[in-house]
């Protein structure tokens, strides 16, 4: 069902735009300041709908494309107030209140990927903090004059193309791409897409390893605060993310994320302890593990 026409001329926006109005409380995870840039170029990670698993949303790219806007079905009812979640774990670049497009939030999910989310309700992370996917970042809304009283959520994924650390959206030349969730393109000027169904945050697969050690699990990969641990031996992780070095009989950036044996109920630990080397990790028969 389409929604009203809506004003898409934005003031240009970036990655480092200056903040402006109040920051609300983080949500329970460990902030840590955002790695430095220049990255290195990676292919992006499989981003889901930011919405929750089942839900079933309206895509469109009327007049503003490779840009969404997204509404609920059926009939957009119960669009403004539904919970914003994170298509892909990362870092919280900016968190704040921009005159035309409201609430705006921006992640940078590694290898110069970024989403950003126009006219939010509220805001419920602050710049650097690092997320997991499915993890709430706000709710969606109808802030800012672009919004035209529509509760909606204008959604753009990005890349940063200069590799300069930033990303511009909300206008025409801006290093907005085009979207995909589960794998799957949504492109395409004046298209609209019907009944797109989340899979974000839904029951995860698991993916069988064997730890040669007991390893130390930490709350986030960029973390060194301790969750608890995970025992030596065959063991099921859930995804894998990038973050800090980790040595153990070799060095690896890559961190699983898993239910442990003790401490809190789920953390990271380091895929250093599969003792494979530092390429990306893979299960007990050979497939290797999605990003988170």
């Amino acid at each position: 069902m389409r929604i009203p026409q809506l004003n898409r001329l934005l003031v240009a926006g970036t990655a480092t735009a200056a903040l402006g109005g109040g920051l609300v409380a983080a949500i329970p995870a460990t902030a840590t300041a955002a790695p430095a840039a220049p990255a290195e170029a990676q292919a992006a990670p499989k981003f889901q709908l930011p919405f929750a698993c089942g839900q079933k949303w309206q895509l469109n790219t009327w007049a503003h494309t490779p840009a969404l806007d997204m509404v609920k079905e059926p009939s957009q009812h119960g669009t403004e107030g539904a919970a914003l979640l994170a298509p892909a774990s990362g870092i919280v670049v900016s968190s704040y209140w921009h005159d035309n497009a409201g609430n705006v939030v921006q992640i940078r999910h590694g290898g110069r990927h970024y989403t950003t989310y126009l006219h939010m309700k509220y805001r419920s992370v602050s710049k650097g903090t690092w997320i997991a996917r499915g993890a709430k970042i706000g709710a969606v809304g109808k802030t800012g004059p672009t919004a035209n009283k529509h509760p909606h959520l204008h959604y753009e994924q990005g890349y940063d193309k200069n590799n300069n650390g930033s990303v511009t959206w909300g206008y025409g030349g801006a290093e907005r791409v085009a979207a995909s969730f589960n794998g799957k393109k949504y492109t395409g000027r004046g298209k609209e897409w019907d009944n797109v169904k989340s899979a974000n945050k839904c029951a995860p697969k698991k993916h069988y390893v064997s730890l040669k050690a007991t390893g130390t699990a930490y709350v986030s990969p960029t973390s060194k605060k301790s969750a608890g641990r995970l025992n030596k031996g065959r063991n099921y992780v859930f995804c894998v993310a990038s973050g800090r070095s980790f040595s153990y009989r070799g060095k690896s950036k890559y961190w699983l994320y898993t239910e442990l044996d003790a401490g809190l109920k789920t953390g990271w630990v380091s895929a250093a302890y599969l003792g494979k080397g530092g390429g990306r990790p893979k299960d007990a028969v050979g497939r290797v593990i999605p990003f988170c």
